[in-house]
């Protein structure tokens, strides 16, 4: 009996006899994909892309009907559309098969339509003239597709797009689902099209001029997520910030050099985000000690909520990074730290830090210290993750050791310009010492990685 439930599986099915409903055994045959319930199909299939998907459909009648189940995110890239143009009469035909067999899709990403037309400049005259009248060829098909999942997807809510030249039509009709918005280069022009995103909440420019139109004044608000490059728009930051109050996240690059009055400007606008979770700011033009510490004090105090901190320091001064690490007393609340910095530290520079859980460090300098890590384990107990990136031959044994310490550490990447000074038995041997360490990535001039587990000692070229 064992035997025979091994080779093949039962389920009822009811028929009707007229006066008694009899359940009767409906076999499988051990081999058969019908055995499967649709809820474990839809797991398992839910890792093919979408172009597998539509090959490995006609397989069965099941994977037929659960095979788009659970298809939420979509993505129209140059790739797709490139290919697709090259043979209109299935352009319309190819999306109209994915609205109609993808009834679920909630949201759409077109950002990587414009992707290659940065890379236009590059090009003769003659070329970057066919290619961009290609790729606005492109973008005017988006006006045709776009309709055909509006009609057939009924739980379509977002749309993530970039800005382009004659792209109002576009914005007139999808604005209200438009949630995220990558603005190129050269493409300000186009920002009068902000006024029809409603909803938008992540957006990307080039600066803070880019916001803000003559006639209709500021053009984004409430938003989540900010990206831009600071210069001195004194006034137009000020009326950007008192707009934007529910700003969780944060990306400031500062360009050139900032005259004192324009970074305290900066910082003091920044410290009114009481929302923010997470920031990140290019300060490499700053040398001015002093202002770079009162400036990251004062956002570590009035920004309590601040989880996530992204610093790049430029100076090649190992006092003027200390002194600036100084001020991360002032983060209480800071989870996660990444720190790209140009002169070396030690480990004291780290002491205040003992609430991450994760940090990243980008050393661009052949001066790192190789006692950047001794004694980790007093000021980063709660570490699990840790990424190091170097550009000279200073992670070596001893390091290991050093690491090794962190008891509450799962994961570390150590990325290395050259050859790092490591073999199989030093990591083995950090693995048998951190009983939490899972996962060991190495890699080399990032083009390869070699990968290490805990129960299983991997070699792998995966890295790309």
């Amino acid at each position: 009996m064992a035997h025979e439930l091994t080779q093949r599986m039962a389920s009822l099915e009811t028929t009707d006899d007229g006066e008694d409903n009899i359940q009767q055994p409906q076999i499988y045959a051990k081999d058969s994909l019908d055995r499967f319930g649709d809820d474990l199909f839809q797991v398992l299939l839910s890792y093919l892309s979408l172009e597998d998907r539509f090959r490995y459909e006609c397989v069965s009648k099941q994977i037929q009907r659960t095979v788009f189940e659970s298809v939420v995110d979509i993505n129209i890239d140059d790739k797709l559309m490139s290919r697709a143009q090259k043979q209109t009469e299935t352009l319309n035909y190819l999306f109209e098969s994915i609205a109609k067999k993808c009834p679920n899709i909630e949201t759409i990403d077109c950002r990587g339509i414009t992707a290659c037309l940065e890379r236009s400049s590059l090009m003769s005259d003659t070329s970057r003239d066919n290619f961009k009248a290609m790729v606005l060829a492109l973008n005017e098909s988006k006006c045709e597709i776009l309709p055909l999942f509006r009609d057939n997807c009924q739980h379509l809510r977002q749309i993530y797009c970039n800005l382009m030249p004659n792209n109002n039509h576009f914005f007139d009709i999808f604005g209200p689902l438009v949630t995220r918005i990558d603005s190129g280069r050269n493409y300000s022009r186009e920002k009068q099209s902000l006024i029809h995103c409603h909803r938008l909440s992540q957006l990307t420019v080039v600066s803070m001029s880019d916001v803000f139109d003559n006639n209709s004044g500021l053009l984004a608000k409430n938003l989540e997520t900010f990206s831009f490059s600071y210069l001195n728009y004194k006034q137009q930051l000020s009326t950007f910030m008192a707009q934007n109050q529910s700003l969780k996240r944060l990306d400031v690059y500062v360009m050139s050099y900032q005259s004192h009055e324009s970074m305290t400007e900066l910082c003091g606008q920044l410290s009114r985000l009481t929302q923010l979770r997470d920031l990140a700011l290019d300060f490499v033009h700053m040398n001015d000690r002093n202002l770079i510490n009162s400036c990251l004090r004062a956002i570590g105090v009035n920004c309590k909520q601040l989880q996530r901190l992204a610093l790049r320091l430029g100076s090649e001064s190992k006092e003027i990074i200390g002194q600036s690490l100084d001020s991360l007393k002032a983060y209480r609340g800071l989870k996660r730290l990444d720190l790209t910095l140009f002169a070396a530290i030690d480990g004291e520079s780290l002491e205040l830090c003992h609430r991450l859980t994760h940090l990243t460090l980008n050393m661009n300098t052949w001066k790192m210290s190789e006692q950047l890590l001794a004694n980790c384990d007093q000021y980063l107990p709660k570490l699990q993750f840790l990424y190091i990136c170097h550009n000279y031959k200073k992670i070596n044994a001893e390091c290991l050791s050093h690491i090794s310490r962190l008891r509450a550490l799962q994961t570390l990447v150590i990325e290395s310009w050259n050859h790092n000074k490591l073999n199989d038995n030093d990591i083995n041997d950090l693995l048998s010492r951190s009983p939490k360490l899972k996962n060991i990535e190495i890699r080399e001039n990032k083009l390869n990685a070699i990968k290490f587990h805990n129960d299983v000692h991997v070699n792998k070229l995966c890295f790309t």
